[in-house]
């Protein structure tokens, strides 16, 4: 019986090594599954974003395809705006111009300005000169007010000297004749 005991303990000894492998293989294959439904999950997530910008890749290529019509009009507006280089060159020569103009009105201006400022002196002198020859305006009418006053009073005592003049010339011609006749206070009359 001995012999029967050793190949029954050979089956089990197998069994049990079957029983391990399987298990290990199932082990294996649950982590594989594992493995493969969590890169699954990931690959979905992966999917729906380029999903989402394949949308945007749609719209950035048909604006690729109409890359060719925007070198069309790209060539063409270079064509047309060739000319006008030269007439640029132009603009720039002119602004390069006024700006050399506008440098020397600059200094021009600033030499005005110090004449103006000068003109300003000698005006301020003039004015207070004037303003002198004002004040002896004034002194002088003043002056000839008084003197008009003085000559007038001079022409009214002339009058009256004239008037006794005369008068004395009368009786000095009535004396050389010879007689004077009646008496008192210059009443008297030539005979």
């Amino acid at each position: 019986m001995t012999k029967r005991w050793r190949p029954a303990a050979t089956e089990r000894g197998q069994a049990t090594f079957s029983l391990l492998i399987v298990i290990v293989v199932v082990a294996i294959a649950v982590v594989l599954l594992q493995r493969t439904a969590w890169h699954a999950e990931s690959i979905n997530k992966k999917a729906g974003t380029i999903a989402e910008t394949g949308g945007g890749i749609n719209t950035a290529t048909a604006a690729v395809l109409k890359l060719g019509r925007t070198n069309d009009l790209a060539g063409s507006i270079l064509d047309t705006a060739k000319p006008l280089e030269g007439q640029l060159n132009e603009v720039i020569r002119l602004a390069k111009s006024i700006d050399g103009l506008a440098t020397s009105i600059n200094g021009t201006a600033g030499t005005i300005n110090q004449t103006a400022k000068g003109i300003n002196g000698t005006a301020s002198t003039i004015l207070g000169t004037a303003r002198s020859i004002n004040d002896g305006v004034a002194q002088i009418n003043t002056n000839l007010d008084t003197t008009l006053a003085l000559a007038s009073e001079i022409k009214r005592d002339t009058g009256n000297i004239l008037g006794q003049a005369d008068r004395a010339s009368r009786e000095a011609a009535c004396i050389n004749l010879g007689g004077v006749t009646g008496a008192g206070n210059g009443g008297g009359t030539c005979a």
